[in-house]
């Protein structure tokens, strides 16, 4: 007894498939500087014609005397600065999206928008990329994972928004004394 195996479903412009969104993401990042410069100027005066002596006697003498005029200079600084940044994002999720156009070489252009507005926060979510109809389970599913030229998007607007940023006097300040 042989079993014949469906045939691959064809899809077509504004045909739904829903993503599996399973993102996650790590950033470490470390920086260390430390700097030091030293520098030294010094001068002598060690001639010098006696302006008397080529004025009243038309002589050319050395004028300096002991001890010689001399000018002297130094300069140190030192600085050591330390910087490290740490993130990690995981984001999970499903959302129908739409077949936008079907590539000549069979590629699907997907994308999906979710808008939710609850008691005056709006989130709106946006995920689009190129699919491959052969990563589409029988269930109609697809990973974001194999989605190629990813494009996930995530804003959120409202109170507690809002709420959570800074002010316009709190920015300027960290503008100016970021340090």
């Amino acid at each position: 007894m042989a079993v014949i195996p469906p045939k691959p479903k064809q899809y077509k412009k504004h045909d739904k498939v829903e993503v599996i969104i399973n993102e996650s993401s790590s950033q470490d990042s470390s920086q260390k500087l430390e700097t030091k410069k030293d520098a030294s100027l010094s001068g002598e005066l060690s001639q010098f014609p006696s302006l008397s002596a080529l004025l009243t006697q038309l002589e050319l003498r050395n004028g300096i005397g002991t001890p010689a005029p001399s000018i002297g200079a130094d300069a140190a600084s030192e600085w050591k600065g330390d910087g490290k940044f740490e993130r990690r994002d995981r984001f999970t999720a499903r959302i129908s999206a739409v077949v936008l156009e079907v590539k000549p070489n069979g590629m699907l252009l997907l994308e999906a928008r979710e808008q939710i507005t609850m008691n005056g926060e709006h989130s709106t979510l946006v995920v689009s990329g190129l699919c491959d109809p052969k990563d589409i389970t029988t269930a109609n599913t697809v990973q974001s994972s194999q989605l190629a030229n990813l494009i996930l998007r995530s804003e959120n607007s409202g109170d507690v928004n809002n709420a959570a940023s800074k002010g316009p006097i709190t920015r300027f300040f960290d503008a100016i004394f970021n340090f």
